[in-house]
């Protein structure tokens, strides 16, 4: 097992570097990207053959990409077909000799570049950081209307209509962020470092929503339809694939075939197609599932190589192939020879024209158990403020003892999440429940009050944030050195239970962005009318603020005339969009103020708290009365 283990990494080295030679090389030695936040995804990219560097050993982390350019990212990205080019182009400055021809082309066949509306697709322009996201939103085909709401960058007026909801799609799937000083610079060029940190999450996020879409949709057509059957007697089955050399002269023998033997089919001038039929992940053992409209040979590689032809395939060992004996029928590979890891598959047919790779396979360590871990919602992510969180499970049954439900006096102060909430541990379909153990301090998945599996939990990088275990659950808090612009994410990784003091197996890990938010709600406005006070915020409020204090001042000058309005709690509530707070005194102001156009009320009110749980310092507003009238009646009977 040991000298087998050896050759499938050893298999998957070789092809890593048979494939991108030059490019694998350049991505340890670039130096010019030691300092950049997106080094990690630089070379990640420039692996996979999605992104180069500028020559001379450098990368230009900070220089800009033009829109062409971009075009063949994203085609790169998506393994669009640049084969085929419509014989006029579509855009006047994108001409068919031009390098990005075929990938702009590409592009606006898949639907995904639309042009600038006068014939121009914008070559040599700056990509600004709104289109990024645009496009990126739309190569993921997510639904994004309606997301805009959710930005609060300071200039988010400026974002473009017709950008605004992909931003806010974009950010909410943690692809992108805005910079330190709270702005999200739409018009702004994108930085090539940006592009690839912005790329490495769009390659996880589409992870994620094709593993969850794909057993949902029906089994798609075949992209190559089989010929028509000539002969008029049925075709015997295939017994064997078919040589690279063709074999359609003698491939029947006799008198009996293709009506003669003389006139042999059109050949086919396609590209093969392959589809997967299982879903991933999937345990190691069980069948890799695939179904192709061609006969050929079946590969798979390691996720992160990238075999440029039928040569590179070859060079692998036997258990990385499987022929492919009959089209439209399901072929199974199998995996039993195999490590755990990300891999995908590659089709060649028997002229020897090679498939677009398939989407990523995770093939786990299979468990007894059938123990799978994931996030509950697509493109979720975790939002994290100043003062932190406490994770924790809100109905915990440690091995059979129910645990106090109610908050102690640190959960009161500081918000606490359920992780129930943010990711699922599932056994043949169900959702087991995820519980928090007191005296180990830790996450454990039980079933029937029994412990089937720990959860770790770890930060990356790890002085992002601070995970302290407490009696409560674990409390999460910013690193020191963290801003708004952190990169970061929460890596939680299943291990099969042990009682013992070493770590169990592991069966599987999914990770959530990190958003970090330390930015207080403010207040912009507050009116009074009809009885009613209205304070209107810059931000969505998690929870009711505390108004300390009501004062009217009949001269509006608050000189010794004040009244004080605290005989009755006034009545909160909050708006539909959660950025407004109304307080009703209409009780507190009959027969008890004398109200009129020059007096004032002087609001006191604390801890304003936003989605993140940061809190805003006490305020002091002065409000106009704007109808002096507390009660008052219609004109109309």
């Amino acid at each position: 097992m040991g000298n087998k283990l050896m050759k499938v990494i050893t298999s998957a080295a070789l092809l890593s570097a048979i494939a991108m030679p030059s490019v694998s090389a350049a991505s340890t030695t670039f130096s010019d990207i030691d300092g950049s936040f997106a080094k990690d995804a630089i070379n990640e990219l420039v692996e996979k053959g999605v992104l180069n560097g500028k020559g001379d050993g450098k990368f230009d982390p900070t220089g800009k990409i033009e829109r062409q350019d971009f075009a063949i990212i994203l085609a790169k990205a998506l393994g669009l077909d640049v084969s085929s080019t419509p014989t006029s182009p579509t855009f006047s400055d994108v001409p068919s000799d031009s390098y990005a021809y075929a990938s702009v082309e590409a592009a606006v066949k898949a639907g995904l570049i639309k042009g600038q509306g006068n014939g121009t697709f914008g070559t040599g322009s700056n990509l600004s950081r709104q289109d990024m996201a645009v496009l990126f939103v739309r190569a993921l085909g997510v639904d994004a209307q309606g997301k805009g709401f959710i930005l609060k960058f300071s200039d988010a007026s400026s974002i473009s209509d017709y950008a605004k909801d992909a931003v806010g799609a974009a950010v909410e799937l943690g692809l992108i962020n805005g910079g330190t000083d709270g702005k999200f610079d739409p018009k702004g060029g994108a930085a090539r470092e940006a592009v690839a940190q912005v790329a490495s999450r769009f390659f996880d996020a589409k992870e994620v929503i094709d593993s969850q879409t794909s057993t949902a949709q029906p089994d798609p057509s075949p992209t190559t339809p089989m010929e028509p059957v000539k002969p008029t007697t049925p075709t015997p089955p295939v017994t064997s694939v078919p040589s690279s050399s063709g074999g359609s002269s003698n491939s029947g023998g006799g008198s009996n075939g293709n009506n003669g033997g003389s006139t042999p089919s059109q050949p086919e001038t396609s590209a093969p197609a392959v589809e997967l039929v299982s879903s991933s992940p999937l345990n190691i053992g069980d069948p890799i599932k695939l179904r192709s409209s061609k006969v050929g040979k079946v590969y798979v590689v390691p996720y992160a190589a990238t075999p440029t032809s039928k040569v590179d395939l070859d060079s692998l060992d036997d258990w990385f192939k499987s022929p492919v004996l009959y089209t439209n029928q399901v072929t199974e590979m199998q995996t039993s020879s195999l490590t755990a890891g990300e891999y995908k598959v590659y089709f060649v047919d028997s002229e020897g024209r090679m498939s677009a790779p398939s989407a990523k396979i995770v093939l786990q360590v299979k468990d007894e158990k059938g123990l799978t871990i994931a996030r509950v919602n697509q493109g979720s992510s975790i939002l994290l403020g100043e003062s932190g969180f406490v994770l924790r499970d809100t109905i915990s049954q440690e091995l059979g003892q129910e645990i106090d439900q109610e908050p102690t006096q640190e959960l009161d102060l500081l918000e606490s999440r359920d992780i129930n909430d943010l990711i699922q541990v599932k056994q043949n379909g169900g959702t087991l429940h995820i519980s928090y153990n007191t005296d180990s301090r830790s996450f454990e998945v039980i079933a029937n009050r029994i412990p089937l599996a720990e959860i770790e939990i770890q930060p990356t990088p790890e002085s992002s944030v601070s995970v302290e275990p407490t009696e409560n659950g674990l409390r999460l808090l910013p690193g020191i050195e963290a801003t708004e612009s952190t990169e970061a994410s929460l890596r939680f990784t299943l291990y099969s239970y042990t009682e013992e003091e070493e770590e169990g197996t592991e069966l599987g890990q999914v990770d959530l962005p990190i958003r970090f938010d330390f930015t207080a709600p403010t207040v912009t406005g507050v009116t009074y009318q009809d009885g009613v006070i209205t304070v209107t915020t810059d931000q969505q409020m998690g929870a009711l603020p505390l108004v300390n204090s009501i004062t009217y001042s009949p001269s509006g000058a608050f000189n010794g005339d004040e009244h004080f309005l605290l005989a009755n709690v006034p009545v909160v509530a909050l708006s539909e969009d959660f950025k407004q707070l109304t307080i009703d005194i209409t009780e507190l102001l009959l027969n008890e103020l004398p109200l009129n156009e020059n007096g004032k009320f002087r609001l006191v009110i604390s801890d304003l708290r936003d989605a993140a749980g940061n809190l805003s310092d006490k305020e002091t507003l002065d409000v106009n009365i704007s109808n002096p009238d507390p009660n008052p009646t219609s004109e109309v009977e």
